[in-house]
């Protein structure tokens, strides 16, 4: 399968900082999340436990955190893309993160093309889901669109696709 990037439309991400936020992810049927991990709760929509006291919650419709927990939120404006194929392999040519110890589920920031971003690790043969700070978004696209079209490498995978 030939590599692909697309733009995604998500519903509002909202980034949790403060305490008892497995509220939050109880509400949902996902308190069994360890640090680093995210789960799916509907279509497109997902949370993630970045820390004890931090969460990513993207969901339809915005939560309010609880002052009374010293929580806060905001709503974050992320550029998010789906990369379908052989994800992997492109990842090994622009994120110096050996991919081969991640696992379906994993919640990963990282540095990709110079770009911090976080990712969506899926199940065999689902798409990646990734995003960045929009202010990077057009120029985080662009570069790795260019470099699934010029890498000798990725070409040489897709050949051996066919």
């Amino acid at each position: 399968m030939s590599l692909q990037m697309t733009s995604k439309t998500m519903p509002t991400l909202m980034h949790f900082r403060g305490e008892d936020l497995n509220d939050i992810l109880a509400s949902f049927g996902a308190s069994g999340l360890d640090i680093f991990q995210y789960q799916w709760v509907a279509k497109d929509q997902f949370v993630a436990k970045l820390g004890e006291e931090e969460l990513y919650v993207c969901v339809e419709q915005p939560l309010e955190a609880d002052a009374k927990n010293n929580q806060y939120a905001f709503q974050r404006g992320d550029a998010i893309f789906e990369l379908s194929g052989d994800w992997k392999a492109l990842m090994s040519e622009v994120c110096i993160y050996d991919f081969r110890q991640s696992q379906p589920g994993d919640f990963l920031m990282v540095s990709i093309a110079g770009v911090s971003a976080w990712l969506l690790v899926p199940e065999a043969d689902a798409p990646l889901i990734l995003g960045c700070d929009p202010t990077f978004g057009h120029y985080f696209q662009e570069t790795l669109s260019q470099q699934i079209q010029k890498s000798p490498f990725l070409k040489m995978e897709c050949q051996d696709d066919d």
